[in-house]
């Protein structure tokens, strides 16, 4: 048996199934220990290097299942820091993701946004106003790798204008994977001929929430749901054609249900 420390995946068709084949969920690597596991899996979204450590000390096998595309982002971080960037990471505070890309700079130089008022800077560099709070010359971007293109690149145009004045430097890497910036440009295709769509995935998935909230940008009433039971008939009342989208994770049997 083995107990992953949060789901897995944030889907939870897979989460039951895997749970039916031994593989548990336990809160933290304590609570594993606790419970008579003897090995821990670090989820798909990837978590922060103490957790080896952290297993270490109460005697686990620890098993990595972060995703490539994460540890990608990871690595990054902690090579921009080491090259005395401040890090912006782009995403959701709470997100596992977020917090292991977090750990992984190395660096109390770190800061999670989703916009530009989540950061400690109220006033572009060189600014001399009274209370001003100006950001440091290097500041470099990574994103949670499911957040949606077109609003990252709105927050890097604004970012820019807050640290370039004064030969101020930012540096830009778009890490938001391939699957989920496709299945984003998909969509908007989709839109152009849908009159509702219908996003399938967990509830807890930042990627198929993307995609509603794509849809509903688009001006198409856009609704997550995790299965077909989800559907309110009068979401399709009048409506001739349905768009169908799905998240990363959704299994195939679910989406063909619905």
């Amino acid at each position: 048996p083995v107990a992953t420390i949060g789901d897995v995946i944030h889907n939870p068709q897979v989460v039951e199934r895997l749970r039916s084949k031994g593989v548990d969920t336990a809160g933290t690597i304590e609570e594993a220990a606790q419970r008579g596991y003897t090995r821990v899996a670090i989820t798909a979204h990837g978590a922060g290097p103490e957790r080896a450590a952290e297993a270490e000390r109460y005697g686990l096998e620890l098993i990595d299942t972060t995703c490539p595309l994460v540890t990608k982002v990871q690595r990054m971080a902690q090579k921009l820091a080491k090259q005395g960037y401040t890090i912006v990471v782009y995403g959701d505070y709470f997100h596992p993701e977020v917090k292991g890309i977090m750990s992984w700079s190395g660096t109390t130089r770190v800061y999670p946004a989703k916009k530009i008022a989540d950061l400690p800077w109220n006033a572009p560099r060189g600014s001399r106003k009274e209370g001003a709070v100006t950001p440091p010359r290097k500041v470099a971007i990574v994103s949670q790798t499911t957040k949606n293109t077109d609003e990252l690149l709105r927050f890097v145009a604004d970012l820019t204008a807050l640290v370039s004045p004064e030969g101020g430097e930012v540096r830009i890497t778009n890490t938001i994977c391939e699957p989920t910036f496709e299945r984003q440009n998909a969509l908007k295709q989709l839109a152009r001929e849908a009159d509702v769509i219908l996003a399938i995935g967990g509830k807890k998935s930042s990627n198929t929430a993307r995609l509603a909230e794509v849809g509903n940008l688009m001006g198409v009433p856009s609704y997550h749901i995790e299965r077909a039971s989800d559907i309110d008939a009068g979401w399709l009342e009048g409506k001739d054609a349905v768009g169908i989208t799905a998240g990363a994770s959704t299994p195939d049997d679910v989406i063909q249900s619905v």
